[in-house]
């Protein structure tokens, strides 16, 4: 049985959200999927890690601060060990007041602070799966 073109699309068009704050990665969460991104939740950069090394997401929605190691750290250990992830888009979304100097390093799409405007997220994000 072969999956069904909006299985197929949804599979091109998975994020890996990797947001500390419960609260936080349900509303992104939420929002993303409602627009029909398939989303795959990550609370720390370890979990992160093991997440995008079996499975390669469309797009990576990241908070700099995370508990065990920063998104920084995250996405170096990640490209180190998988080649292909520098070709990824990276959306930050950080209270971070250096994140747009980390955001220039990682080479990411776009960089929101916290508070963000949902909608203005979840179009960056779109249109980050999209190229």
């Amino acid at each position: 049985m072969t999956p069904s073109k909006s299985v197929k699309s949804r599979l091109h068009r998975r994020v890996l959200l990797i947001e500390d704050d419960p609260d936080i990665r349900r509303l992104i969460a939420g929002a993303l999927r409602d627009v029909g991104l398939d989303v795959v939740a990550a609370m720390d950069g370890a979990q992160a890690l093991r997440t995008a090394l079996a499975r390669k997401p469309a797009a990576v929605v990241l908070d700099l601060g995370l508990p065990d190691f920063d998104g920084a750290e995250f996405v170096a250990r990640w490209r180190e060990r998988r080649p292909d992830a520098g070709d990824v888009p990276i959306v930050i979304v950080s209270a971070r007041p250096d994140r747009r100097e980390v955001g220039g390093l990682l080479g990411a799409r776009r960089v929101f602070g916290k508070p963000f405007e949902v909608d203005e997220l979840v179009g960056a994000v779109e249109q980050a799966t999209l190229n």
